[in-house]
């Protein structure tokens, strides 16, 4: 398990203020299977943020063809948005501003800069096991 910590606020006429108690889910865009072979419906995980604008959930890491969907506010409220991320395998805290955002559809990175220039060993690891897959 991934632990991300999500730290959110909004802007006030004193400057940036926490988002405080507002709800928050995250949702696999799909169903996948874990380590142990469990599948794991996709299903959301709801909390609300803490009166600093912070929760810390423990995700496990996106996989091929899967990843999660963070909802922000109640629905109508004005900041209300949806973002879909990639979580890596690591047991370090990760904050959720540092993930890679990823469009919902093609779960590719939606901010890559010149995709040949970014390419690095884990893409290339990455493209070698969604082709044995």
């Amino acid at each position: 398990m991934t632990q991300v910590k999500f730290n959110l606020g909004k802007l006030d006429t004193s400057g940036v203020v926490d988002l405080a108690n507002d709800p928050i889910s995250i949702t696999p865009t799909n169903r996948f299977t874990d380590a142990d072979k469990k599948i794991i419906v996709n299903e959301s995980i709801e909390t609300n943020l803490d009166t600093h604008g912070t929760t810390t959930v423990n995700l496990p890491p996106t996989g091929t063809g899967w990843a999660y969907t963070l909802h922000v506010g109640a629905n109508g409220s004005r900041h209300e948005f949806a973002v879909t991320f990639d979580v890596p395998d690591t047991t370090n805290t990760l904050n959720f501003a540092d993930l890679v955002t990823v469009d919902p559809t093609t779960l590719t990175p939606t901010t890559t800069g010149n995709p040949l220039a970014d390419i690095d060993q884990s893409d290339i690891d990455w493209a070698l096991a969604a082709i044995r897959n």
